[in-house]
């Protein structure tokens, strides 16, 4: 049976399931009930039931349409300043696709593969910083509370809010946090339930969670000082599980936050898995934007599926279950060369752009985190020893007219408003690069006015005795590494060529006096 044979069913039933789902209060489980279960060498699957649910085998095809996100990494929105006002990507974009996507698609289930609630970038050392960090990670808890999200793989970035911290984070999720092969050291306990499993429109779906196991001991001894942990091998934990779930359910995805060379061996070596999703980890490294060659890798009978990172997209899976009977491994409805009796998928990336109106459920939660977010006790920052070196462009201008009025003219010297006309100013992964001297020279919001800005200091560097004595103390010449800091790929999502962007920003030549 071709896609288009099949047909969603509408009407009076859809209106009932609407009517239901305003009925219930924005935090309850628009789909079912979550029976949690401990944490152990072998626990029972986390199992999730929808309401409009049917029995296996009901209709000849069962159809589910999964939307999967990885490497979300804490990102609310899509940093790329020059498309801020759009704003690619962002949750509250995600918000509304997925309601679309409900709307559309009477059997919905959103699942989030991990590394989901901070990056690497997400400051944390004083203990302001983690309190922002973690108020952002509780907005992103709430937003996937909202939009009934059934599952969350557990990364090794979300390990850098702390693991009490994440606990504390798992209790206001109202969805499981899966890994099963992070462990207490001392009982070879699980921390976070292993597996679980969903069920809708009549698919039933078995999740597994896997924590990159290269992360060091160190790092580990950081995040958890009162409790030993350890992570295991995946391959071992994947053996173990998804047998398990291979015989409870139609469908089983593995949530694998590992090396890409780990995730191929777990595919090619581990019978009955059907998706794994795949953050693309190579020699370290974790790839934001994924090749579309990429996107999907057949590896024997398991598709290996990823996804851009940051949301800036969300993959989909339209799944058509058919009876076990009929064997592996589901295929590629897209071919157009399904054999009889097959269970298909049929995949799409959905890039989340300016017609997907921002949901305004989430978009309320990420507002009460900006305003929260800007809030700072004066009274205990640090000091700030380094606040006499920068001149700012003010001083600048006293001797250099010229320069300054060409700096006007340039969108540098508008950095600050593009972030003040988003709700942005006093987010810590946004500012830094549209002031000058965040952290050194002010950090309260009151003491930013000489700052804002990327100002002459942004580019060529501090020089705090130039004024006294120029000749003695003269500026060098702007590096490219100045400029990276900022214009790289990961945060303007472009490619940055420092030779041709240079004449933009470059001041006129001094004249020098005889």
């Amino acid at each position: 049976m071709s896609r288009k044979l099949i047909t969603r069913k509408a009407g009076f039933g859809a209106l009932v399931a609407l009517i239901a789902a305003v009925m219930l209060s924005p935090f309850s489980d628009s789909n079912g009930v979550l029976l949690t279960a401990s944490a152990g060498d072998t626990p029972a699957p986390v199992k999730i039931t929808g309401q409009d649910d049917v029995k296996a085998g009901a209709t000849e095809v069962r159809n589910v349409f999964v939307i999967y996100s990885v490497n979300v990494t804490g990102k609310i929105d899509v940093c790329g300043c020059k498309r801020k006002k759009v704003r690619q990507g962002s949750i509250t974009r995600r918000g509304s696709y997925i309601r679309q996507a409900r709307f559309a698609h009477e059997h919905t289930v959103a699942i989030d593969a991990g590394n989901t609630l901070v990056g690497p970038d997400d400051k944390r050392t004083t203990e302001r910083e983690l309190s922002q960090t973690l108020e952002k990670a509780k907005a992103l808890i709430e937003s996937y509370n909202r939009l009934d999200y059934k599952a969350m793989g557990v990364g090794n970035y979300d390990l850098l809010l702390g693991l009490e911290n994440l606990k504390k984070l798992e209790e206001q999720a109202k969805f499981p946090f899966l890994s099963a092969n992070l462990v207490d050291a001392e009982t070879g306990e699980t921390i976070f339930p292993p597996t679980a499993e969903i069920e809708s429109g009549g698919v039933k779906i078995g999740l597994l969670g896997l924590t990159l196991e290269t992360i060091p001991q160190y790092y580990l001894d950081r995040a958890s000082p009162d409790r030993k942990i350890k992570v295991s091998s995946s391959l071992a934990a994947a053996e173990h599980f998804v047998p398990i779930l291979r015989a409870r359910n139609d469908v089983v995805f593995v949530f694998s936050i590992n090396d890409l060379a780990v995730n191929r061996e777990i595919a090619e070596k581990v019978e009955g898995i059907d998706f794994l999703i795949d953050p693309l980890i190579e020699l370290g490294n974790h790839k934001l934007w994924i090749d579309e060659d990429m996107l999907v890798e057949s590896v024997g009978p398991t598709k290996v599926i990823r996804m851009d990172a940051q949301g800036a997209r969300v993959g989909t899976l339209d799944l058509f279950v058919r009876s076990k009977a009929t064997g592996r491994p589901i295929v590629d409805g897209s071919t157009g060369d399904v054999p009889e009796g097959r269970s298909e998928y049929w995949f799409e990336k959905v890039s989340l752009e300016p017609h997907m109106l921002e949901d305004p459920e989430i978009a309320a939660i990420i507002e009460a985190y900006k305003n929260q977010s800007s809030i700072v006790d004066v009274a205990k920052l640090p000091p700030l020893p380094h606040k006499a070196d920068y001149l700012t462009a003010s001083t600048c201008q006293a001797c250099h007219t010229a320069q300054y009025d060409f700096w006007k003219g340039t969108k540098h010297a508008d950095a600050f408003a593009s972030l003040e006309e988003t709700g942005d100013q006093w987010r810590q992964d946004c500012i830094a690069c549209h002031v000058v001297g965040y952290g050194q020279a002010f950090i309260a919001p009151a003491d930013a006015e000489p700052y804002k800005d990327v100002q002459c200091e942004s580019c060529h560097g501090l020089n705090p005795k130039h004024p006294e004595d120029p000749a003695a103390h003269k500026w060098g010449r702007i590096q490219e590494t100045a400029c990276l800091v900022c214009h790289n790929k990961e945060q303007t999502r472009e490619e940055f060529h420092f030779f041709q962007k240079k004449p933009q920003v470059a001041c006129p030549p001094l004249v020098r006096q005889p």
